[in-house]
């Protein structure tokens, strides 16, 4: 498989692996799904989704109070509801080969947000030829603080799943961002990340579709936008925090291998600052966070 073939496949069988976690009821209070797949229910977009996102929720940490015991039931529900899946169809085309769970970050967080990375192998009948077909990821982040306009029921391929709003996956957009850029990053003492310019183009792809005309959408958005900052203590200054290192923000984009050719940068600057600029006027930003005590 080359490069496209290889994220196609990903994005079919992690649209499949997805619907295995909605149909089983061992999963259904411990998850909260996000990220692009999600993101595509509620507005079709051409950036292919290669990954599952999730948060864990409050009532899963206080079922389950140590890692250990954590780790050893999302182990089973997760091998039971893809392995179940897959040997549903027929013709059966997927097989689970391995299901690895390990904790992330790999030490415990100074500040309790440990979550899971779980790495799906399958095998393909369809691809029998194929040798080292790719891995697949699920990523379960720590719980965050969220609000009623948080989470939202909806319908993944006749099944439903709680998911992020389009509010909230909007605000948690713009705040992963924003967690990737120096300011952020010398503030909790840690590496830098690669710069998410993802996440910018799903920004402007929402925006697209919810022109700022729609103060409602924004006003809830913002709402969002700072609440998911407090749970992580990302500072926004104003609408310039978002054009921090602005030009090696658009060299990642330009060079960025997943992004789509269909929205430019220019674009990108322009609804970026359409949104901060929005976000700033109504009050939402400025915002800081002081660091408390782990």
């Amino acid at each position: 498989m080359n490069r496209s073939q290889q994220e196609d496949w990903k994005f079919e069988v992690i649209s499949q692996i997805l619907l295995a976690l909605a149909k089983n009821e061992g999963l259904k209070d411990a998850l909260i799904f996000k990220g692009a797949l999600i993101l595509n229910e509620y507005l079709p977009t051409k950036r292919k989704s290669l990954d599952i996102d999730s948060n864990l929720t409050d009532e899963f940490l206080s079922r389950f109070p140590t890692q250990k015991t954590r780790e050893s039931y999302l182990k089973e529900q997760f091998e039971r509801a893809i392995s179940r899946h897959f040997e549903a169809q027929n013709p059966v085309r997927y097989e689970l080969l391995s299901l690895k769970i390990s904790p992330n970050p790999k030490a415990a967080h100074p500040r309790g947000w440990d979550g899971f990375l779980i790495t799906v192998s399958l095998r393909d009948h369809g691809n029998e030829g194929v040798r080292g077909l790719p891995k697949l990821t699920i990523d379960l982040a720590a719980p965050e603080s969220l609000s009623e306009q948080s989470v939202a029921e909806i319908d993944y391929n006749g099944v439903t799943i709680r998911a992020y709003s389009l509010e909230r996956v909007t605000g948690e957009k713009a705040r992963a961002y924003l967690s990737t850029l120096r300011t952020y990053c010398a503030k909790m003492k840690r590496p830098r990340d690669a710069v998410r310019v993802k996440d910018l183009y799903d920004l402007t792809q929402i925006h697209r579709k919810k022109p700022m005309s729609g103060t409602a959408f924004w006003n809830t958005a913002g709402s969002e936008f700072r609440l998911a900052c407090k749970s992580r203590f990302v500072d926004c200054s104003a609408a310039a925090s978002f054009m921090e290192g602005w030009e090696e923000t658009k060299a990642a984009y330009e060079k960025s291998a997943v992004i789509p050719g269909d929205i430019s940068f220019e674009d990108v600057t322009r609804s970026i600052m359409a949104i901060s600029s929005y976000w700033q006027q109504t009050g939402i930003i400025p915002f800081a966070f002081p660091l408390t005590k782990s």
